[in-house]
């Protein structure tokens, strides 16, 4: 078995986690605010964002999971907030 995608969401946005090849790509989509039109619905303005991760060892992707947590939960989080990001990203790397 091999898992190829992994798709998450968290609080402020959603991301698509691949594997090509040497490399991990991470695709998604971040809230940036919400406008309320005239009939009381919401618009939500969003923002596309791209991550590069390397697939050859784990221990260079700390800062891309940092970041990925910060488009997805919408603030700077603790050790502990990144780990859970970072575990996402290390299945599919070597």
């Amino acid at each position: 078995m091999r898992t190829t995608r992994i798709e998450i969401e968290g609080p402020n946005g959603t991301a698509t986690i691949t594997r090509d090849g040497r490399c991990i790509h991470i695709t998604g989509e971040r809230l940036v605010k919400a406008i309320e039109t005239a009939g009381g619905k919401a618009c939500l303005v969003k923002k596309p964002f791209r991550l590069l991760a390397g697939a050859w060892g784990q221990n260079e992707n700390h800062n891309v999971a940092r970041d990925l947590q910060q488009h997805l939960d919408g603030y700077v989080g603790t050790m502990g907030d990144v780990a859970a990001y970072r575990r996402v990203i290390d299945m599919l790397a070597d």
